[in-house]
């Protein structure tokens, strides 16, 4: 099997050069037969590269040790679930399912991409092929999940203790995909570029692509701040890692290109900018994938590393010349008939700032992320950018974001008059007004905390005013509100899905301020049956179990909680260590009590003997939202994504 799946990847890069060299000869030649030849050989790359797959698939499930892949990340008690977590645990079997991902979604683009495009995607199916030929030569050469060992051992050494967590079944596939799937938005535009008949509709469908990213890779974050939460000693939900920021700064990027593709597609400005964003996003893709590589960068997050991160460096290098090459040769195509901001009083121009604030926090973090690299050259020293450098230079930015949210779905196209602006903004600054001073009776009186409030609730009660004045009008004589509700917001799906992923922003964002600005921690050693009191809760611990699964050992705490005040029981908590000696490695996972008010975090920080341990308390405010923020996050995208019935081919 591992001799089958070798040759496989061999015959695919032998069809992804083809495809590559044959859609340029044809299309340059104009030549059909050649085209058709072309697109067989892209699909069938598809095909090898699946069978490919489900071979290393296979020999996780056949337990075949001679594998060397597979003896590193499997072993015989390891649970038959956790296969395809184990499949894409290593780098070389990361980086087939990055393939996978890849050449997958550019088959479904091409064979479902509208008629008229379609005729012009020969150049991009050439760039998809390349890309698809560099990771099968570093699989075949570099990195190949199909290297076998002259020993066969008895036992494989099993997958990092650290991934046998629910979190890497979703985090890792969705974050890899999110970023594999860009290559599609940018070669879409590289399309476009290629194009000079400005006929073919580009916007809808690079749109639809730029979104299915965007949802994907910030699911994949949520899910991997989720996970980080649970697993004591990855910086908490949210610890501005290198490894979280390669995949928030693409992601921001793409934010601002959704939008600012609605623009172009709207007002037919913005054509250079948004190539220089799905530009710059790709390009951050490959710098997140060079990093995860064994790039120069340290990360806790990293379990994929290797010595081939300058391998993907050079070949960010190539591609980012060409992305700048083609915006250069076709600069004065993408700037002729350039329409200009008639006003800085409207939609387009609140989205244009909506887009510089995105760039600049994206372009800060990434100074962040490289600067230990650039002291290292200049100074032979290492300075590390810690959190508070990304929290005082981003935070303020993320902030003025969200305030833009409120005000430019309020603004009209084109210009809006001063005087229309302020009575459409009076109503929400009324509300904000009075929340401000009940905020600060009750408590809230820090500068930041306070505004940050203030503006999810400014932009909280203009999406519920659009909606309750969109719900009204559709209403007629109907006293039943919800039926004209979704009438709304199916009537302009678009506009109201973005609503909806606007309220998911809104959520995390609540939930962040609570937890960065008011969690409270408290310190002990506790015996059996100690009762502690903390805030409202009372806390007993009541036993120590200790379990043996081969030759690992997990040692449970249980904990009861009940309200301090009314002694009403709230749950049980249970929290861990888990130690594995052929990594020897412990696994700390906490202990999570949660409800939209707060989170209840116990941690088990040190196991003294049978009866007594040390512990965390933790008080985390509002951590509920962060996660609700994914599901909404989804349910938004969906609705602006679901066709309508009269969209057209």
């Amino acid at each position: 099997m591992n001799n089958f799946g070798f040759y496989i990847l061999i015959l695919g890069l032998v069809l992804s050069v083809q495809s590559t060299v044959l859609f340029f000869i044809g299309e340059k030649l104009h030549n059909n037969k050649i085209l058709i030849s072309a697109k067989r050989s892209f699909y069938l790359v598809s095909l090898m590269v699946s069978i490919g797959a489900f071979a290393l698939i296979y020999s996780f499930l056949t337990n075949d040790f001679s594998n060397i892949y597979v003896a590193n990340h499997s072993s015989l008690d390891m649970n038959p679930a956790l296969t395809f977590v184990a499949f894409y645990s290593g780098n070389e079997g990361s980086l087939l399912y990055i393939l996978l991902v890849h050449v997958l979604l550019s088959s479904v683009m091409y064979r479902f991409a509208q008629t008229a495009i379609k005729e012009k995607l020969s150049y991009p199916c050439a760039i998809l092929s390349f890309i698809s030929s560099f990771y099968l030569i570093v699989l075949i050469f570099f990195a190949n999940p199909f290297e076998v060992s002259e020993f066969i051992p008895a036992d494989g050494k099993g997958i990092n203790p650290l991934l046998r967590h629910p979190g890497m079944y979703i985090h890792p596939p969705l974050l890899m995909s999110g970023l594999a799937s860009i290559s599609i938005p940018f070669v879409l535009c590289q399309g476009s570029l290629f194009d000079k008949s400005g006929i073919v509709p580009w916007y809808s469908t690079l749109r639809i692509w730029c979104l299915i990213s965007w949802a994907v890779l910030g699911a994949g974050l949520l899910i991997g701040a989720w996970w980080a939460y649970t697993i004591l000693g990855w910086g908490g939900y949210w610890g501005w890692d290198p490894i979280e920021n390669v995949g928030l700064m693409p992601w921001l990027v793409l934010t601002a290109l959704i939008h600012s593709l609605m623009v172009e597609e709207r007002r037919g400005i913005f054509r250079l900018w948004n190539i220089i964003l799905v530009s710059l996003t790709f390009i951050l893709a490959l710098l997140g994938t060079f990093i995860n590589r064994g790039g120069p960068v340290v990360s806790v997050h990293s379990f994929a590393a290797s010595t081939l991160g300058f391998l993907f460096l050079a070949f960010m290098i190539v591609l980012t010349f060409y992305s700048v090459i083609s915006i250069i040769y076709n600069y004065q195509n993408l700037t002729k008939n350039n329409i200009k901001i008639e006003s800085y009083l409207s939609r387009e121009a609140s989205f244009l700032l909506n887009n510089i604030l995105l760039v600049m926090t994206s372009l800060i973090i990434l100074w962040g992320v490289i600067f230990p690299v650039v002291s290292i050259l200049l100074n032979g020293t290492e300075i590390s950018v810690s959190a508070p450098y990304f929290n005082k230079t981003a935070g303020p930015l993320l902030l003025l974001i969200i305030i833009l949210m409120g005000i430019g779905p309020i603004l009209s196209w084109r210009r809006t008059t001063k005087r229309a602006t302020f009575f459409r903004l009076l109503p929400s600054l009324i509300i904000t007004t009075f929340m401000g001073f009940y905020l600060f009776i009750y408590g809230i009186r820090e500068f930041f905390p306070l505004i940050s409030f203030l503006s999810i609730i400014f932009v909280l009660t203009i999406i519920l005013r659009e909606w309750i004045g969109g719900t009204k009008s559709r209403m007629g004589k109907s006293y039943n509100p919800l039926p004209s509700f979704f009438k709304m917001i199916v009537s302009n799906r678009g506009r109201n899905g973005g609503y909806v992923v606007h309220l998911a922003i809104l959520a995390l964002a609540f939930g962040v301020v609570g937890t960065k600005f008011y969690d409270e921690r408290l310190d002990l050693n506790l015996s059996i049956q100690d009762e502690v009191e903390f805030k409202h809760y009372s806390i007993i611990f009541d036993s120590i179990q200790q379990e043996f699964i081969a030759e690992n050992s997990i040692t449970k705490a249980n904990f009861i909680i009940s309200n301090k005040e009314s002694k009403e029981n709230l749950g049980d908590i249970t929290a861990m260590h888990s130690y594995y000696p052929n990594y020897n490695q412990i696994s700390v996972r906490s202990g999570i009590l949660s409800n939209p008010i707060e989170d209840l975090y116990i941690i088990p920080k040190d196991f003294i003997d049978d009866k007594n341990m040390t512990i965390r308390i933790a008080i985390n405010p509002l951590a509920w939202w962060i996660w609700l923020s994914g599901p909404i996050l989804i349910i938004g995208t969906l609705i602006t994504l679901w066709p309508s019935k009269t969209r057209k081919e």
